[in-house]
């Protein structure tokens, strides 16, 4: 048999094991050459849109690329560990590394190759859809034509030459720091040689579990207590969940198997050799993977919901920064407009407010360990809202729609002001609605007090700030106003505009947000596919040793299954928990209060998860079958 005989036979048959692999190549080809034929697209007429969709694509585009590359190389590193005897038995034969070296050069450059041409060929259909679906985001109508672009095609061939080069940069890294009797003994190797448990291990365990939590705990008060901390905020919560999954996988895991070893004493089922033996036996190395695959998973899962908060957040934006129709902040202006608007015979309704800044003596009502201490607060008056809550020193605080997750207050507190009389007011109430625009209250809360109380403190206030909303009341005569209005200020916009805008660049953020979700979750998905078909693998000899024994396929199913939950199901756990304290913060700082985007994102993501998981238990059930 010569070298070329060896090569074919050795992929015919590994081809079975790359399939997921394959399959998941394929795919994340199709997103990026997808993503990247979006770049260089020309068939949208509108221009603004065209830039939103190029610049979406191209940010898409740059993190494929990476988590592509990525998924690569750590797939690869799988496969290679797996073949550690197939290659110490090439060298046996005769075979060189340099022999091996090139069989791998062929067996990924025929892969590559293959996956690149039906990538780039669905590709060219899945760009269609790709652009049709955000087309569909951005609220666009028009018709869509398939098109072939060829920058588009030399930027996925790149991908492909650098991940092939990579490859084999990490192969022969890998051949060279194994001799012959390492690789015989790889998959024999076992890390849990002691069944006691050890207070390092103890520690660890506690260590792994408490860093966990503080990140947590960091995380929710990271708009209270930590708001000093709030640009070093991420990288600790990042560096301590990271860091506490990989001591909890590492350690805390071990430490409840060898506990429910121990409480058996000695009375182990089919189903524990099956399960827990196998996982102690190969503690560390899962612990790094499940770790990868658990912060892959998170990083999907937050960016998926951070897509999703953003487009449920979307109307409450844009009253921020247009409450009316048409805003102006400049009285001057404010009257050309009305003058403008009378000749034009439009009809509108007028809504004038104003706000004044007030200094702040005494304060029950906001938390300084938050806010740090308010020396000021914008009042407006009682006679723009007629409540008939508030009269003589009752106040309530409004516009908190920026700040509803990041001011922290209490109602039924007392708050003085500086006027007249210093008086003293008790705040009964509270509104999340935006009724001022943002660069009147720059944002921040306001309270509103009774008219007269308003007057005192006006006199004593250095800052006045006025808002003129004018709000159509035929709808018709939007485009015609907008115009007038920007005769006098070219930098106005009206609220339909500035929600187009916003639903622009919510939706291709919410498009790119999912495709990369996308990608992610295939990654992990094949990632886990393939560690769990490589376990099983390595442990067909103890499954023909328990079927000599008596017990039959059917016996080690649930133990199998067991394996295959804990592979996926653990991961998956600690990857939701990571992002659903990720979205929380993510909600403070956008002021959303609906839990329901992140839970519909986390179902779907655990849906298709789990659908993997079937997959992964189907093709190690049928190994064992076949293997006994």
């Amino acid at each position: 048999m010569n070298f070329n005989q060896i090569v074919i036979k050795n992929l015919r048959k590994n081809i079975r094991h790359y399939a997921m692999y394959l399959f998941s190549l394929i795919v994340s080809i199709v997103l990026y050459f997808s993503f990247v034929t979006l770049k260089y697209t020309d068939s949208i007429n509108n221009e603004q849109s065209l830039k939103t969709i190029q610049k979406g694509s191209e940010i898409g585009a740059v993190f494929l690329f990476f988590i592509i590359v990525i998924f690569l190389m750590y797939a690869n590193q799988l496969f290679i560990k797996r073949r550690t005897s197939e290659f110490a038995l090439y060298q046996l034969i005769g075979l060189t590394r340099n022999n091996i070296m090139r069989m791998l050069v062929i067996e990924q450059a025929m892969m590559l190759l293959l996956t690149s041409v039906i990538g780039m060929l669905i590709g060219i259909f899945g760009s269609k859809l790709l652009l049709m679906i955000v087309l569909k985001v951005l609220d666009i109508n028009m018709s869509v034509s398939l098109s072939f672009q060829l920058p588009a095609v030399m930027q996925t061939l790149m991908l492909i030459v650098v991940s092939f080069v990579l490859i084999l940069i990490q192969s022969f890294i890998f051949l060279r720091k194994r001799s012959i009797l390492m690789m015989m003994n790889d998959n024999a190797r076992t890390e849990a040689t002691k069944s006691q448990i050890t207070v390092m291990e103890v520690i660890s365990g506690v260590l792994g579990i408490v860093m966990i939590g503080v990140g947590y705990y960091i995380s929710t008060e990271m708009f209270g207590k930590f708001i000093n901390m709030i640009i070093y905020s991420p990288f600790i919560i990042l560096l301590l969940t990271v860091l506490g999954a990989y001591l909890f996988f590492r350690s805390s895991v071990s430490l409840i198997f060898k506990t429910l070893k121990r409480s058996k004493r000695g009375n182990v089922s089919i189903t524990d050799v099956v399960f827990t033996s196998s996982i102690m036996h190969r503690m560390k190395k899962n612990a790094l993977s499940l770790t990868i695959i658990a912060t892959i998973s998170a990083v999907t899962v937050t960016v998926l919901c951070f897509g999703a908060i953003s487009k449920s957040t979307m109307d409450e934006n844009t009253e921020l920064m247009a409450p009316h129709d048409l805003n102006f902040t400049n009285s001057k202006q404010a009257k050309q407009f009305e003058s403008k608007l009378k000749q034009a015979d439009i009809d509108v309704t007028k809504d004038y407010k104003e706000v004044v800044r007030g200094d702040i003596l005494k304060d029950q009502v906001f938390q300084k360990s938050n806010m740090g201490r308010m020396d000021s607060l914008f009042v407006t008056s009682n006679k723009y809202f007629n409540d008939k809550a508030v009269t003589g020193n009752k106040a309530k605080l409004i516009n908190l729609a920026a700040g509803n997750g990041i001011v922290k207050y209490d109602l039924n507190k007392e708050i003085q002001l500086k006027n007249s009389d210093k008086e003293t007011f008790k705040v009964i109430g509270d509104s999340s609605r935006a009724t001022f625009m943002s660069e009147i209250s720059y944002g921040g809360p306001v309270l509103l007090v009774s008219s007269d109380k308003y007057e005192e403190i006006k006199q004593g206030s250095k800052e006045t700030n006025k808002q003129y909303g004018y709000d159509l009341k035929h709808h018709t005569d939007l485009t015609k106003a907008t115009k007038i209005a920007q005769s006098i200020d070219p930098s106005i916009q009206s609220q339909g505009m500035i929600k187009q805008e916003m639903n622009e660049s919510v939706g291709i953020l919410l498009f790119v947000t999912s495709f990369l979700g996308l990608a992610f979750l295939v990654a992990a998905g094949c990632i886990i596919y393939i560690k769990q078909m490589d376990e099983t693998e390595d442990e067909i000899p103890s499954f023909r040793i328990l079927r000599k024994i008596g017990y039959t396929h059917q016996d080690m199913l649930k133990g199998l299954g067991l394996k295959v939950v804990f592979n996926f199901g653990l991961p998956l756990v600690v990857s939701l928990l990571h992002a659903y304290f990720a979205a929380k913060a993510f909600m403070g700082l956008y002021n959303a209060t609906s839990m329901t985007p992140v839970y519909i994102v986390m179902i779907v993501y655990s849906i298709v998860y789990c659908i993997f998981a079937i997959m992964s238990f189907i093709h190690s059930s049928r190994i064992v079958k076949h293997s006994i």
